[in-house]
């Protein structure tokens, strides 16, 4: 077979604020071809790119290499690595077999060969590959360990989850709910605000039309809180809490673009002593050993029954439109309810 296009998305500048810009901080490098029979394997194997997963914390590794975070930066002149589904169409590993689906970290071009994604289960029709980027990949494990190691809810508690149209805050909600718990949740459109409700939130609002101030003094009091965006969220939410509050930050995408000297400084702050209140950051790996292996166990089996759903928006159905479609996902109140996905192939 005769070498063919190897489409890949590149990062080329570091970003200090504000939003990537297609063309400047990464581009669609189409100048390179593969040979995908010929291709040495090295005793790896070759996937092809179906489904691609945008994330938020991809706005963090375009940072400058000497600003600590919790994640490593991306690599000037390479192709971007994040999250992704994709089939292999050749391998020389033992372990790993031609036409199995595998999700996971990987560079984000046409064809890789590579020993990053891990095995996952063919749907075979139960539900479509996108599930992996939301429910049954990061966004739903992150729900699922948070909720178990730090919300620990009960039973007749209200849960506050900002974001809650995201893969995540939906996954929160559905789970809180199996669990007895009111729930309070915000979104920034009507349309999320719909979704929210259809997940059985029984205060559902639209933060660009209520305040958080005024949602949670008119529903609350909180006995704990799911944040997803930091900033007048978080405030609002330790003015709102009980004694004792239990708050899982996730997430600030509120400020994730907005320069540090600019960035929304806490009012409530005082309300953690006096209120005693236990908050904890996190990311997934943290309480993965813990809680890792019920998800696995759990989740799956919860979605093929129909007792636990989630929502994909696709953003883009080709290799063209990932830049934009990138920022888009970045933007703040972008109006799809769900995971943001981008299909670049069928198979």
């Amino acid at each position: 077979m005769a070498p063919i296009a190897n489409p890949r998305v590149v990062f080329i500048e570091r970003l200090t604020s504000g939003l990537p810009v297609a063309g400047k901080h990464f581009v669609l490098d189409t100048s390179r071809t593969i040979d995908i029979e010929n291709v040495p394997l090295n005793g790896g194997y070759l996937t092809k790119t179906l489904v691609l997963s945008p994330e938020p914390a991809m706005r963090e590794r375009m940072r400058d290499p000497s600003v600590p975070s919790y994640t490593t930066t991306y690599t000037l002149g390479a192709s971007i690595v994040a999250f992704a589904v994709v089939v292999v169409v050749r391998s020389e590993k033992e372990s790993i077999k031609v036409g199995e689906y595998m999700y996971g970290q990987t560079p984000w071009e046409g064809y890789t060969v590579q020993p990053y994604t891990e095995v996952v289960p063919d749907p075979k029709g139960t539900y479509p590959l996108s599930k992996y980027t939301n429910i049954m990949g990061t966004p739903g494990l992150t729900a699922f360990v948070g909720m178990e190691g730090i919300i620990e809810g009960k039973e007749g508690e209200t849960l506050f989850v900002s974001s809650g149209a995201s893969g995540v805050g939906s996954l929160v909600i559905q789970l809180a709910k199996m669990n007895g718990l009111r729930v309070i949740a915000s979104a920034g459109s009507d349309a999320k605000v719909e979704y929210m409700r259809s997940l059985g939130v029984e205060v559902p609002f639209n933060y660009n039309k209520e305040s958080y101030e005024s949602v949670l003094s008119k529903h609350g009091p909180i006995h704990a809180f799911w944040d997803n965006v930091g900033a007048e969220a978080l405030d609002a939410a330790l003015d709102a809490s009980v004694a004792h509050g239990r708050f899982a930050i996730c997430g600030t995408v509120a400020t994730d673009n907005v320069q540090f000297e600019e960035r929304y400084r806490l009012k409530n702050a005082f309300q953690i002593m006096k209120k005693r209140i236990t908050i904890r950051g996190f990311i997934v790996p943290d309480l993965i050993p813990q809680f890792g292996g019920r998800f696995f166990q759990e989740v799956p089996a919860l979605v093929a029954q129909g007792k636990l759903q989630s929502e994909e928006t696709i953003i883009g159905e080709k290799w063209e439109d990932v830049p934009e479609a990138i920022i888009e996902m970045m933007s703040s109140g972008h109006g799809h309810a769900g995971k943001p996905v981008i299909v670049v192939a069928q198979q």
